[in-house]
């Protein structure tokens, strides 16, 4: 029987088949995976707990109601300031009218009535003393003209104290109308009285006030937020709580500083 050549030309050779009575070869065993350890859970004591909560709401509810009373206390400065501003502003119309009354009784009033008694003065005199120097017919009439002018003059005399005080009088002749002037306004007691400007000062003081007052609103803002940061960064939270609580007691620090001292 002829036996198969082998050579280069022929194809791989197989393995020889395994007996039939070879027992399976079991699989390489495989190291089980070791699992990495997980940390340990936070507790409520680290993170601050129910007590750390609360802490912090009672934080935010005092920042809360100091920065609503802060608010109310600058508001209220500022309406003060807006009434003291219009009181200033009646006050000064009502002073600007009296003192326009004054003026007008003095130059329409008692002006005119001066002028015709100091008119028929002089012409009295002019008259009495034409009379003198005249005869006859003429000399009665310049008279009788010079009695008529004093019987105005003694009429009407009587409304016209520039004329008829010797305090108006000046050594050069006339009238001190200023000095009459300023008489009348001193019987008006409530012109005198009346301080315009003062009232419009204490507006304007109130009004810085309340702008200084808005001041502490900044840290007592920083405080919130502080609070706020509280809450997420636990680890922090002793630290921010601390921070916030310095904010707030700086803002109340200033409020009280500007209600005492402003």
């Amino acid at each position: 029987m002829d036996q198969p050549t082998t050579g280069a030309g022929a194809g791989p050779s197989l393995p020889p088949p395994a007996p039939p009575d070879a027992a399976p070869q079991p699989p390489a065993p495989v190291a089980p995976a070791v699992a990495a350890p997980a940390p340990p859970p936070v507790t409520s004591a680290e993170r601050g707990g129910g007590d750390g909560h609360r802490g912090i709401a009672l934080l935010l509810g005092t920042v809360a109601i100091v920065a609503a009373l802060v608010g109310a206390r600058s508001t209220a400065l500022a309406n003060d300031a807006t009434d003291a501003w219009q009181l200033a502003l009646r006050t000064e119309v009502k002073r600007s009218t009296l003192a326009l009354e004054d003026i007008r009784y003095v130059y329409q009033v008692e002006v005119p009535v001066s002028i015709v008694v100091m008119g028929g003065r002089s012409k009295a005199d002019e008259l009495t003393t034409a009379a003198a120097g005249a005869r006859g017919d003429v000399a009665a009439a310049l008279a009788l003209e010079a009695e008529v002018e004093k019987g105005v003059v003694t009429a009407i005399e009587g409304s016209a104290p520039l004329v008829t005080d010797p305090a108006y009088a000046l050594p050069g002749g006339g009238v001190d109308l200023g000095q009459r002037l300023a008489d009348e306004r001193a019987e008006n007691a409530d012109l005198l009285d009346l301080d315009p400007d003062a009232l419009a000062a204490e507006g304007d003081h109130l009004a810085t006030k309340g702008s200084s007052m808005t001041i502490d609103l900044l840290p007592l803002g920083f405080a919130a937020l502080f609070g706020a940061m509280a809450q997420p960064f636990w680890r922090r939270r002793r630290l921010l709580l601390g921070a916030a609580t310095g904010a707030m007691g700086t803002g109340l620090a200033i409020a009280l500083m500007v209600e005492v001292l402003g």
